[in-house]
């Protein structure tokens, strides 16, 4: 009886310890502050489907990671060891509204995180020119070249198998470039059918390229790359040379004017310079005065004047060229 009662005695303790510690814990999860909100990223997009990310802050790790579609619970994952973030697959079909996503996560002692902030998710029309996809050859290793618009850097680029909704592999293009380098991936078939598109974040929104054109891959020797012209850019290309045509515009329209500014000072130039010549020349000159004067004679003057004029001309003419004194006689 003691026993019993001593075993009863020891399973109320028990009972009791246990009671008190899940009540401890539900009133630390209650009563706790909680664990900061986890972020909510697009991992990847394709036509039909968009791969989301839920991520804990540093130093946070979850056990259970659910998503919402507004107040709705769309999703879930739970992780044995834990993780700092899960994928989420959701399919987006043509004409659906614009939907508002949202994710939280609980960690191993049972804290729930706030809810991450809504992203929104809407389905867009493929505007985005279509990228190419070749092999290319570097130090005897084979690549997959996935080349978008030059006029969106910095995509995020995604290669598939063709048919398949999930990317092989994704890559975070930098800020200058628009291409992303793949390597081969290793494939169990003889050959394989590869395809790539990327995705700009066009200010809050997501675009997305169409896929590009098939591209068959051998195992081992893979065949020589093609040219698609239809993956140039021609807006592109287009705008580029609007750009250079009105760039010599630009240049031709200056040149002209500063020939004729340049041909209009060399002109003043000359003129002034032929002023100041002349001006120098009319310093130099020396003006004689040639006015003629009239000078008035006395009357007795003009009597003597005219006496001795009357004597000279009635003198015998002499020989200017003769030595001799004496006058020729006249001749009649």
């Amino acid at each position: 009886m003691q026993v019993v009662s001593g075993g009863q005695s020891l399973w109320m303790y028990t009972l009791l310890f246990t009671s008190l510690q899940l009540w401890g814990r539900l009133s630390a999860s209650t009563s706790s502050p909680p664990l900061p909100a986890p972020i909510l990223d697009i991992y990847s997009r394709s036509k039909s489907s968009v791969v989301l990310v839920c991520r804990a802050p540093e130093g946070h790790r979850g056990v259970h990671f659910m998503l919402y579609r507004t107040r709705e619970k769309v999703d879930s994952q739970e992780l044995q060891s834990g993780a700092e973030e899960v994928q989420f697959t959701v399919r987006v079909k043509e004409g659906d509204s614009v939907q508002l996503f949202c994710c939280l996560y609980k960690d191993q002692d049972g804290h729930y995180s706030v809810f991450s902030p809504y992203l929104q998710l809407e389905h867009t029309r493929d505007a985005l020119p279509v990228p190419t996809l070749v092999v290319q050859q570097q130090m005897d290793v084979w690549h997959l070249l996935c080349t978008g618009s030059a006029a969106y850097p910095g995509a995020v680029f995604s290669l598939y198998l063709a048919d398949i909704e999930l990317p092989v592999a994704t890559h975070h293009a930098t800020l200058l470039d628009h291409q992303a380098i793949f390597p081969v991936p290793v494939q169990d078939s003889p050959v394989a059918f590869y395809q790539c598109q990327y995705d700009v974040l066009l200010g809050r929104k997501w675009s997305s390229s169409e896929r590009s054109r098939s591209l068959a891959v051998t195992r081992g020797i893979p065949p020589p790359s093609s040219t698609d012209l239809s993956g140039v850019d021609w807006p592109l290309v287009l705008g580029s040379f609007s750009a250079v045509v009105l760039l010599i515009c630009s240049v031709a329209l200056v040149v002209v004017v500063a020939h004729r500014k340049v041909k209009a000072a060399a002109k003043e130039k000359k003129k002034r310079q032929e002023a100041q010549f002349w001006t120098q020349v009319h310093a130099k000159d020396h003006v004689v005065d040639l006015t003629l004067r009239r000078t008035r004679f006395p009357s007795e003057e003009w009597a003597s004047v005219d006496t001795t004029t009357e004597t000279g001309s009635r003198s015998p003419l002499r020989n200017s060229l003769s030595t001799f004194t004496t006058p020729i006689p006249p001749i009649h």
